[in-house]
Parts: C-alpha cells; structure tokens; sequence
C-alpha cells in the first residue's frame, strides 16, 4: 500500500514520533482555531500527541497523516478513522489545518490526497468516505463540497465537541464519484 503522497506543497505521510514537536507546536498555536472544532481536551498535548501515535499504528483501523511543507512544518492533519472492511468498506475523514496554513488550499490538497489513499487500489481501496461537520464550520463544509463530497443530511447531537453535543452535517463520496489527482495508477508504487 502506498504509505506517502506528494501533493502541489506538501507530503502526506504518516503522524511518526519525530512529529512529537511540531504537532505540540502546531496545535498550540491553532488552539484558538481548533477549539470549537475538537472535543474538550482532558489529556495533556503530550498524551494526545501518545493516543494519535497509538492509532496511527493501527493500520486496519486507522490512517493518521500528516501534511508537510518544503520548510517541515505540518500544514495539518488528514485522518481515515473507524475504517471498516466486508461489505461496507468505510472509513470516516477528518481533518485540520494549521492556523498558520489556514485558508491558503492546504486542506484541499490534504483532503484530495486523502481521499486519493482511501480509493485507489494501491491505497486502501475503500468504496465509501464519509465526513460529519459542525454546521457552523463553514471552511469544514466548503472543503468537503470542493473535493466532491455530497451532503446527505443532519445528525442531530451526533458528537460531544467543545463541551457540548453538536449536530453535524453528514457528507460522504463513494469510489464511483471520485477521480485520481494524485495518486495516479500508472505512477510506480513509492
């Protein structure tokens, strides 16, 4: 399986330990944008940092990437959660910007690339991704209309976020809706 993708400004490759410092960093100075967006922390950025490291290596379940810039700082981060496989092959996305990369098409790109792993052969070849966003999270609910995702409806106090149960908007794509950007199937397997 194709573990890294290359994308106009950055790579996408798997959350390692060496990411220790920058995702510290990176979600430090994003608090503020993350806050309404990620569940109440109750464990420290350290042990956040432990939990993702921990899912990342669970590959049947889990993809966690991170985004990274030319200058190595991480743009953000591009998650395939829940993965299931047998008759459903499912995975939900999610993702987060960096404040200091924020509104600059990063996430388009992570997400395209994201979806790219979740679809291709050579990735995890999934046949369906969903996506539940905050209704207020406006940059959330452009992004996932802009890679192709299709609203479905609304769940209601799906998910306790930010202290509170938030109703999401459900959005998904299956692998029929989605075209290769960069993931191509003549490219060689990295």
């Amino acid at each position: 399986m194709v573990r890294e993708i290359r994308t106009q400004r950055m790579v996408l490759r798997p959350l390692a330990e060496p990411d220790r410092a920058e995702f510290i960093r990176v979600r430090t100075v994003s608090a503020d944008l993350f806050r309404p967006w990620f569940p109440a922390r109750e464990k420290s950025l350290e042990e956040t940092f432990d939990d993702e490291l921990a899912k990342s290596r669970q590959e049947d379940r889990h993809l966690r990437l991170v985004g990274e810039m030319p200058d190595g700082r991480l743009a953000g981060f591009f998650n395939l959660g829940e993965i299931v496989r047998g008759v459903f092959q499912n995975a939900y996305a999610s993702w987060s910007v960096s404040a200091e990369a924020a509104g600059q098409g990063y996430g388009t790109e992570g997400v395209g690339a994201l979806l790219d792993l979740a679809f291709s052969e050579r990735g995890l070849g999934l046949h369906r991704v969903q996506a539940n966003i905050i209704p207020r999270n406006e940059r959330s609910l452009r992004l996932a209309e802009r890679v192709g995702m299709r609203r479905e409806g609304i769940a209601l106090r799906y998910l306790r976020i930010d202290g509170a149960w938030q109703d999401h908007v459900m959005y998904a794509k299956t692998a029929e809706e989605h075209e290769l950007l960069y993931l191509k199937a003549d490219e060689v397997e990295v």
